[in-house]
């Protein structure tokens, strides 16, 4: 008997715009304009010959029919997804994307990429440099490192505060510590010479201390956590990535605080020394996260046991 089926693009696209509630959030999607969205909604209304979205001023909602068909249709595109990993599985190639922060893919990962090339030249991997929390459900991108934490934060005054948030959508994720994100001071030698030792809050008087517009509470977590109980004014510069904040601290415009793992190649150069010797752990820690129903794919396995190979090693 021959089944009969509504379009396959359609429903995938019923179902983007479903989980959004957005056509224009599913255009964007499905890389397709938010009129092709519409044409193929309406295709499938027409199919099944009722609305399936109430289409209001600014927004649309599932009509009763449309809240009936969304749930199966995501779990039978789930069930493709989860049958397709399968068989990719079972093949140890292609190109695996990789979503990464930008300090760490500059200062720890890509430097590292060139012997994974070499011991792995099937599998090419692309890199997607943002601090964005990444959300799988949307995102082309088979793994992700972020710096965060799994479970809610507590107020603890021994630990720098850390706002990033990791990902988001409702996807179910796999989480692997690779670091301890852990905090340091660093200063170019000939700022330290010119400002000499610092052992006490009075020494930072003046001192320029370099902040992160992503971390803007760190230095007040970090001297809280020595137990130095009166700051010196935030009068510093600010930027948006660890990476301009080193290079900052590395052409001598002042004190950097900065997790340890991204400032290793710097001061084992020179470029940089330790501006106090404490490091303060943070609240969180860097994490290789990726989907349930993909952890198990070969090139995703032999790209994750490499990098904790290296980070254990670290």
């Amino acid at each position: 008997m021959k089944r009969r089926f509504p379009s396959l693009n359609a429903l995938r696209t019923f179902e983007a715009a479903a989980r959004h509630l957005s056509f224009s959030l599913a255009a964007e999607e499905l890389h397709v304009t938010q009129a092709a969205v519409s044409r193929q909604i309406k295709i499938l209304e027409d199919d099944y010959g009722t609305a399936l979205f109430n289409r209001l001023t600014r927004a649309v909602e599932l009509t009763d029919a449309g809240a009936r068909l969304f749930p199966q249709v995501r779990e039978a595109f789930h069930q493709l997804e989860v049958a397709s990993n399968q068989v990719w599985g079972n093949k140890g190639s292609g190109v695996l994307t990789v979503s990464v922060l930008p300090t760490f893919s500059v200062k720890w990962l890509m430097p590292r990429l060139l012997d994974f090339s070499e011991l792995y030249p099937e599998i090419e991997v692309h890199l997607v440099n943002t601090i964005a929390p990444v959300d799988f459900e949307r995102a082309e991108v088979d793994l992700a490192i972020r710096v965060g934490t799994t479970v809610p934060q507590d107020s603890n005054l021994s630990q720098v505060g850390i706002d990033l948030l990791m990902v988001r959508g409702g996807e179910p994720l796999v989480y692997q510590e690779l670091f301890p994100d852990e905090m340091i001071a660093v200063a170019a030698p000939a700022y330290l010479e010119r400002r000499g030792p610092i052992t006490n809050v009075y020494d930072l008087q003046g001192a320029d201390l370099i902040h992160m517009a992503t971390r803007q509470n760190a230095w007040a977590d970090y001297l809280a956590a020595l137990g130095w109980q009166a700051p010196p004014p935030q009068d510093g510069p600010s930027y948006g990535h660890f990476f301009l904040s080193l290079q900052a601290a590395i052409e001598g415009r002042g004190i950097a605080l900065v997790p340890e793992i991204l400032a290793e190649a710097d001061l084992r150069s020179g470029l940089l020394l330790r501006a106090l010797p404490d490091k303060i752990q943070s609240a969180g820690a860097y994490y290789l996260i990726g989907r349930k129903s993909g952890w198990k794919q070969k090139k995703t396995k032999i790209f994750r046991e490499w990098i904790l190979g290296n980070a254990q090693r670290d």
